[in-house]
């Protein structure tokens, strides 16, 4: 079992732990994100290897409304098949965080197993969340940018606290009052950190392509191999700061420290604090 540290953390602490976490555990939260990533991937070179493009789309609609049908039925099943895969890679490497903030030793394997049906709830959370932020966003952009900051938690308060997404969204909310600052500077880190990495790994073969004024299966391929490179290596990083920071808002302001060490000792923590996986 590994050294459990409980303690308040200033958002550089959060940081600098959150980088610390990803460095020793890289292949874990590589493994984790990488899930969906590889159906998208597959699914993109599938089609690049068909040689389906806008031109020959056309074509095929027109001569058949069935492929219209096959290709839109296509869609939407790899849309749900994707975003279900998407929401249980979230909530598996909340509980890959929480086992190793708690001083477990998690497993790809395990993470995922606990996550079961609560990948559906994942992605109730982002829909309410994401249609939150997009009307404050209608409100002249800032309501939306404080909505998505005070939502941050809802995820992780919805995995390690078991609650469904209405709830998670209110207890996020409760969490980040006071904060919003320090979720904000993580959301802009993460963003810059993709723009850079986006760069780096797309950079080059976007360029290519485009003074080829051509793009053949070989640029696809590797252009969509280059961008799956890009969202392994930052996807967890944003999931991993927000599930440290949950814990560090509720050692902050519901002294989890003191619960956690009562339960650990086998005395019966208060009965209003909420319960963590």
């Amino acid at each position: 079992m590994n050294e459990v540290d409980l303690r308040p953390m200033t958002l550089g602490e959060v940081l600098d732990r959150t980088f610390k976490l990803y460095k020793s555990n890289f292949w874990l939260f590589a493994g984790i994100t990488a899930m969906p990533l590889l159906v998208s991937l597959v699914i993109n070179i599938g089609a690049a290897g068909m040689g389906i493009n806008q031109k020959n789309l056309a074509g095929s609609i027109a001569a058949s409304p069935g492929m219209l049908l096959s290709i839109i039925g296509g869609g939407i099943l790899f849309l749900v098949v994707y975003l279900f895969l998407l929401g249980a890679a979230q909530a598996a490497t909340v509980f890959a965080v929480s086992d190793l903030y708690l001083g477990r030793t998690p497993s790809l394997r395990e993470s995922y197993r606990r996550v079961g049906g609560k990948a559906l709830r994942v992605i109730s959370i982002l829909i309410i969340v994401g249609l939150m932020v997009g009307f404050g966003f209608l409100l002249l952009i800032v309501p939306g940018i404080i909505l998505l900051c005070r939502t941050a938690l809802a995820v992780p308060a919805s995995m390690l606290e078991d609650s469904k997404s209405i709830r998670s969204i209110e207890r996020s909310m409760n969490l980040t009052k006071g904060f919003s600052g320090q979720i904000f500077i993580i959301f802009l880190m993460v963003w810059v950190l993709s723009w850079v990495v986006g760069i780096i790994f797309d950079g080059p073969f976007g360029y290519f392509a485009a003074a080829q004024h051509a793009t053949s299966f070989a640029i696809l391929t590797l252009q969509y191999l280059s961008s799956f490179i890009a969202q392994v290596l930052i996807g967890p990083i944003g999931t991993i700061a927000f599930s440290l920071m949950y814990y560090n808002l509720r050692v902050r302001k519901e002294a989890f420290d003191i619960q956690h060490l009562m339960a650990s000792l086998g005395t019966p923590a208060s009965p209003s604090a909420p319960s963590v996986a």
